[in-house]
């Protein structure tokens, strides 16, 4: 974040000859830094700024101290871009709902009005997901129905039920959380696999000690050799758990859910905003006690989740499915034709 603007400009101002349209940026740049290192004419080319994350909310790590100016730099971004986007409407409320207290922490010279500026100058587009659409006929066979043990498929798809963590494996996420319900889960008994999927990077021995234990149940450790690989997983796994500490969209769950996973999500994050409104089966959780109990339920038959309709919801996501409304909100910002207060 501290080095990215003049790096971009540099790369702009040196090697772009042809006319330039629209600068498409995320809140990981200091738009207002980098606007003022470009030469003429880049310097008028709109610029649009997409918030998939934020530095005012987003959870410290255990090594991290606060620094204001992270928090500030997406700010002041927001106030420099022709148009924001963020990912999801509860993103997009936190985001505007914390501005006035953290700039509250300035002894002076403080911004006014800022979250109005920014609600009037921003709108919500979801993330594009690498999955092709589903078929009417797909959801008319099983999706949507109530929740009847006699609906569906069967359930657990194969001989025993397939738990997905697919996530960084980062502090962020919480894997120890995830570890030790999937721990508790195993010494109750249950018979299960379980998919320790994501990018482990320098990140193994935080999932080591479960794989040992799980032996021949952990299925895959670490990242698939390809997306073919992925999606043939998701497809014949049965729930995905998420425990993240933070989350303002959820890729990697709504990719498991467009599969057929059922989710198992912490009550907290986006997840009831996205996943809340038409299905009616228990998915959220607030302790790791609930977590357990959750999961515990779901595969010893206590809940049906083999009938979840979450899929038909995620399906708008699909790039197929997404792409106008990215080509519009482009077709906008290049004109400048954005109404205001537009969401």
């Amino acid at each position: 974040m501290r080095g990215a603007a003049i790096w971009f400009a540099d790369l702009l101002n040196q090697q772009v000859d042809e006319p330039v349209d629209l600068i498409f940026v995320t809140g990981f740049l200091n738009a207002a830094d980098f606007r003022g290192m470009l030469k003429p004419p880049l310097d008028r080319v709109p610029i649009l700024l997409y918030m998939h994350e934020n530095q005012m909310t987003y959870p410290l790590s255990p090594d991290e101290e606060f620094d204001f100016h992270f928090g500030f730099t997406n700010i002041i971004s927001c106030l420099v871009a022709d148009r924001v986007v963020f990912n999801s409407e509860f993103h997009r409320q936190l985001f505007l709902d914390n501005i006035s207290n953290y700039l509250g922490k300035m002894p002076e010279g403080v911004p006014r009005q800022v979250p109005a500026r920014l609600a009037a100058n921003s709108e919500v587009l979801g993330v594009g997901l690498e999955r092709v659409p589903q078929t009417d006929e797909h959801f008319a066979q099983y999706r949507g129905g109530q929740c009847d043990a006699d609906i569906g498929p069967s359930w657990p798809r194969e001989d025993r039920f397939l738990l997905v963590w697919n996530h960084r494996w980062e502090f962020d996420k919480r894997p120890d959380m995830f570890s030790q319900a999937v721990l508790r889960l195993m010494e109750a008994g249950l018979d299960f696999e379980v998919a320790l999927l994501g990018e482990s990077k320098s990140h193994e021995e935080i999932f080591q000690p479960l794989a040992k234990k799980l032996g021949d149940r952990c299925v895959a450790f670490g990242f698939l050799p390809s997306r073919k690989e992925y999606d043939q997983l998701l497809e014949r796994a049965d729930i995905v758990v998420s425990c993240a500490e933070q989350e303002y969209f959820g890729i990697s769950v709504a990719e498991a859910v467009h599969a057929g996973c059922y989710p198992v999500l912490p009550r907290q994050q986006v997840y009831p905003s996205m996943y809340g409104t038409r299905c009616k089966g228990r998915h959220f959780y607030e302790t790791e006690d609930e977590l357990v109990n959750l999961l515990n339920d779901l595969m010893t038959g206590n809940t049906c989740g083999h009938v979840c309709s979450l899929d038909r919801d995620v399906d708008q996501f699909c790039w197929p499915n997404l792409v106008h409304d990215f080509d519009d909100l482009v077709d906008r910002a290049v004109s400048g034709t954005f109404c205001e207060g537009q969401s």
